[in-house]
């Protein structure tokens, strides 16, 4: 018996101690699309998220140059959040990489000239739960969980450039997540990833030559992967978080009875 007591015990700890992820994954509760080229709706981006990586295909993260144009460059640009819940109590993550996947088709002078990412975490707490005839007030944290200004490739500038591309951007400043809980599926805590993707394509130089192509001419125009890792912490810690920290960041109250007359808000911000 104290045989068997003792190879559970250690089975228990190679266990634990192989652990490098939740049993859970985060819920992902909504995706908006900003008015930019590539994610105008959610119809326009395929979004899966697993213990080790946020992936996202985008349908129509596109951009063009041609001799004809006026202009000699363009960006494919996408701006965009998730809003996240059910996270598991006791862990926090961090995005470790990206690695865009995609097609370029490039010749005349012109080039892909680079890409850039930004990942933003935004935790918005409501700070009292009074009566509705009270003013509700939240607080708001944040932290860029990623921040890639640009990662140059000059796809392109040896010539004739016709294929697939995998560029892999390390997270060379690593950023954590808030400590989660386990509560944050409340009412009362509102928890957003906010993204911006870019890709730089361009033909300076050779206005009148350059001419490409970037995004698949099939299936999603481009890929973006995100590579995830995850480590346990103290959950006590969470309220401290945040590399901005704004109390009273929104502040909402009613001002009045509904009018139905004039149509006049009931309530302000």
């Amino acid at each position: 018996m104290k045989t068997t007591l003792i190879l559970c015990s250690l089975a228990a700890a190679s266990i634990a101690l192989a652990q490098t992820a939740p049993t859970t994954i985060p819920t992902i509760l909504g995706i908006r699309g900003a008015n930019s080229a590539g994610c105008f709706s959610a119809t326009s981006m395929n979004l899966a998220l697993k213990a080790d990586n946020l992936k996202l295909d985008f349908a129509d993260m596109r951009a063009s140059v041609a001799p004809a144009d006026t202009y000699d460059s363009e960006a494919a640009i996408c701006v965009m959040s998730i809003e996240l819940g059910a996270f598991p109590e006791g862990w926090r993550f961090a995005l470790a990489d990206i690695t865009y996947s995609g097609h370029a088709k490039l010749s005349g002078g012109a080039r892909l000239q680079s890409f850039a990412a930004d990942a933003y975490f935004q935790w918005e707490h409501l700070k009292n739960d009074e009566a509705i005839d009270q003013p509700t007030v939240k607080n708001a944290s944040g932290s860029y969980l990623m921040d890639i200004p640009e990662k140059r490739v000059d796809f392109g500038i040896g010539g004739i450039y016709d294929q697939e591309f995998n560029v892999n951007i390390p997270n060379t400043r690593l950023d954590w997540s808030p400590c989660f809980t386990g509560q944050e599926y409340s009412y009362s805590d509102k928890m957003q990833l906010q993204f911006q993707f870019q890709a730089y394509l361009t033909k300076e130089g050779h206005s009148t030559t350059g001419s490409g192509v970037f995004g698949r001419p099939i299936g999603p125009a481009l890929t973006a992967d995100f590579k995830v890792i995850w480590e346990k912490c103290d959950p006590a810690q969470r309220n401290a978080w945040g590399q901005f920290r704004m109390g009273d960041y929104e502040t909402c109250k009613r001002i009045g009875q509904p009018d139905g007359t004039n149509g006049n808000p009931t309530v302000r911000w």
